[in-house]
């Protein structure tokens, strides 16, 4: 976006030529990979407790990692892919006595650090500027959520923004198939990242103006790649309908409208994850909304200036800015908890690095004449470097300050060990809102349902024989020794649970947990 910076902004490094054999972006790249990998690899994070939903995809790639189906055998309503990584990452493990647990969580720490280091890719390439780029993944890296909602297990929208960027980079580089791929790959993430094919086919259409050159072909051949591939396997595995229902006809006919809520409500829920879990870096989220409306304001100018057929040329780079827009719009449709904004993360470091830079530049060049400019420029680098060093510091500090919750996973295991020794061959678990314990122990569910609530419990009716009724009934003839029961705030049928356990079973507590045990005949 040669509109954006300077010219004496296309150094690759505060100042230093894009040609330095030391300071090429690659070699950067790398450098924000490894150091926020070692950032993210605090001895403290490996006690992070097990939790809810990342919980719930944690014993996704378990089942999948033993020969089982998604939307078969385990259910969820979330594309698949980031169960498949987590899946892959057990079975790579498994040769080496590498816990399931840990290897899950070494490898979304790894991708954490990889999306850091696309953050400052695409960051440089959209702005033609290694000084936005750097300062973008110092942001990132040092946002506290972010470390935290990637080292505790999988987490979907991790691997849905890291392939979003891939396709985003891609589609500025003009490589056509390579963005299709990696669109879907993050759709296949979660299904929000179709987004990104969408705006790769704005780009390379040159906004529906252009077809001759075929790439927007080459950018739906490559999306149909990993899309057929996913699709034969669940084929194969006999969970079509059910990949079908679960992930589309179900969030679209039932999750959707439960939960959308009044602007008023989005408004005030945005307000708060910006008070509490994001209260250190929120002012963060303001200053991309600046830099956000200073890059649109000077492509708008730009566009006035040269005219729309110079502004259609731009169109690849602006799938940036339209993603970004896309995406924050969705968070009005659906936004539950904080790991939600972890899509919108790397667009608000790369926006807020673009304000900081321009302000600094416009701070340096303050009261400059071109018979000074090589002052102007050392001041640059001087700012630049002082600006960097503030940000590392408070990054580290914000993410080395993080606490361990005081029930962590040591004391998860102890209780898991403990429960899961009341089983006996043959004995069946049934886990709800409480996939802790399945994640934990190994075990495999009574039932491939583990979380019924926002509305699913209902939805039963319409997809098992005999409805909700017919499935609790074949649940009950298991005869689950231990049930776990937990999420039941959104849960409409709580009190058919309760009827049953209050029947059937005695309440036990242990250390973390609470639990069931069947009564002896």
């Amino acid at each position: 976006m040669n509109n954006v910076a300077e010219a004496s902004d296309n150094a690759a490094l505060a100042g230093a030529p894009a040609t330095s054999a030391f300071w090429s972006r690659r070699r950067v790249f790398w450098l924000c990979f490894a150091l926020t990998a070692v950032l993210y690899s605090q001895p403290q994070y490996w006690n992070w407790p097990e939790r809810r939903d990342q919980a719930n995809w944690d014993y996704f790639s378990q089942v999948i990692a033993r020969g089982g189906a998604p939307y078969k055998d385990v259910v969820n309503i979330k594309t698949p892919a980031s169960a498949y990584i987590g899946a892959a990452a057990i079975l790579v493990a498994k040769p080496f006595g590498w816990r399931d647990i840990y290897a899950i969580r070494v490898t979304y720490t790894l991708l954490a650090a990889l999306t850091v280091a696309l953050t400052f890719m695409v960051a440089c390439q959209l702005f033609d500027n290694t000084r936005v780029g750097v300062l973008a993944a110092i942001i990132l890296a040092g946002i506290q959520q972010f470390a935290v909602l990637n080292i505790a297990g999988v987490q979907p929208k991790t691997p849905m923004i890291l392939f979003g960027l891939v396709a985003l980079l891609a589609t500025m580089k003009g490589r056509s198939f390579t963005a299709g791929v990696f669109g879907m790959l993050s759709a296949l993430s979660w299904q929000p990242g179709l987004l990104f094919v969408g705006a790769a086919g704005l780009g390379f259409s040159r906004y529906l103006t252009s077809w001759r050159d075929l790439k927007v072909a080459r950018l739906l051949a490559g999306a149909a790649v990993p899309l057929i591939i996913l699709l034969l396997h669940l084929w194969v595995a006999g969970a079509v309908r059910g990949f079908y229902v679960w992930c589309f006809q179900y969030p679209f006919s039932v999750y959707g409208p439960r939960e959308y809520t009044t602007t008023q409500g989005f408004l005030d829920r945005f307000s708060e994850l910006l008070e509490e879990p994001y209260a250190i870096d929120g002012k963060y989220f303001y200053f991309a909304l600046a830099g956000l409306l200073l890059v649109i304001s000077r492509e708008v100018w730009g566009a006035l200036k040269g005219g729309w057929r110079a502004a259609k040329q731009l169109a690849p780079r602006h799938q940036v800015i339209i993603a970004a827009i896309v995406y924050s719009i969705f968070c009005r449709i659906d936004m539950q908890g904080e790991q939600d904004l972890i899509p919108l993360l790397p667009f608000v470091a790369i926006f807020a690095a673009a304000l900081i830079i321009f302000l600094l530049d416009a701070a340096a060049g303050f009261g400059a004449t071109l018979e000074v400019s090589a002052r102007r420029v050392w001041l640059q680098k001087i700012k630049f470097g002082a600006a960097c060093a503030v940000l590392l510091i408070v990054a580290v500090a914000g993410v080395i300050s993080v606490r361990v919750p005081s029930k962590g996973l040591s004391a998860q295991l102890t209780d898991s060990a403990e429960i899961a020794s009341q089983l006996g061959p043959g004995d069946r678990i049934f886990a709800h809102g409480q996939s802790e314990m399945l994640v934990l122990s190994g075990l495999t569910n009574a039932s491939k349902y583990t979380n019924l609530d926002h509305g699913k419990d209902n939805y039963l009716d319409l997809v098992e024989p005999g409805g909700f009724a017919g499935w609790f009934e074949r649940l009950k003839t298991q005869r689950p020794k231990i049930v776990m029961l937990a999420r039941t705030a959104n849960l409409d049928r709580t009190d058919v649970f309760l009827a049953w356990l209050a029947s059937d079973y005695q309440q036990r507590e242990a250390g973390v947990f609470t639990y069931y045990v069947r009564n002896e005949p």
